[in-house]
């Protein structure tokens, strides 16, 4: 399995501990540069932006969205047929390598992810994973983009639908209600959160701060008219998943 991981050239502390964190685990990393978008000239963040709908993301966003569709672009290009892809925060457990070969192993054909880290909500029951305690959901509401695997009809259809930039790396939860991608997630999390992520790089300066509630705020509007966008067969998908099938299922929230 290709592991792909996203880190700012800077960035070298983060670098060095997740690429021990792969090393620890059994694999081999390579580093994807991401891209800085706080270094985008306003003509460049407009050539790969859609004019409307990526209106609330901040520059360092943008630029995380662009590094994530970079690493699709390149699995689409070098015909990976499945990736593990990581940011530089992630901390793994130790026995997460059999897990992952096993996760890596049996995806399927159809466009699909597997979300290593916590999820919001997914649906009670799943697939128990041979020799683990673990056990693999379906996906109702996640966010966090810092560990998943993805195969590669998944990283065609994101490649084409996420460009140019309009949503979040983590929006999975509009990808899920679009039909896009099946989008699971292994419970108990494997793929955790390292000290290093409370040092945000997507928030990362007093000005952005400061600015931080204009730009969440405009952001809501935004995610509203994208909603509102959605095909009448989407939105009727959804409608009669919540009316007749969702209430056959238990909703847990992790």
């Amino acid at each position: 399995m290709k592991v792909f991981v996203i880190n700012l050239e800077k960035d070298v502390a983060r670098k060095e501990h997740v690429l021990k964190q792969c090393q620890s685990i059994g694999f081999e990393a390579e580093v994807f540069n991401a891209i800085d978008g706080r270094l985008l000239s306003p003509q460049e963040i407009s050539d790969k932006t859609h004019p409307e709908l990526s209106a609330g993301l901040t520059e360092s966003e943008i630029g995380c969205a662009l590094s994530h569709h970079g690493v699709y672009q390149q699995m689409v290009t070098d015909n990976i047929e499945v990736a593990l892809i990581l940011e530089d925060d992630v901390e793994f457990d130790h026995q997460s390598r059999d897990i992952l070969n096993y996760l890596a192993s049996h995806i399927p054909q159809r466009p699909t992810i597997y979300l290593l880290a916590g999820v919001r909500k997914y649906l009670k029951g799943g697939k128990k994973i041979p020799c683990s305690e673990h056990t693999l959901v379906n996906v109702s509401q996640a966010a966090l983009s810092h560990a998943y695997i993805i195969n590669l009809a998944a990283a065609k259809k994101l490649n084409d639908y996420l460009y140019p930039i309009w949503l979040e790396a983590d929006r999975w939860t509009f990808m899920i209600e679009c039909g896009l991608v099946n989008i699971k997630a292994i419970l108990p999390v494997i793929g955790h959160l390292s000290e290093l992520s409370h040092e945000s790089t997507i928030w990362s300066s007093e000005s952005d701060f400061e600015r931080k509630a204009a730009i969440r705020e405009l952001r809501k509007v935004t995610v509203k008219k994208i909603r509102k966008n959605r095909t009448l067969s989407t939105k009727c998908k959804n409608s009669m998943w919540r009316i007749f099938i969702r209430p056959f299922f238990e909703v847990k929230q992790e």
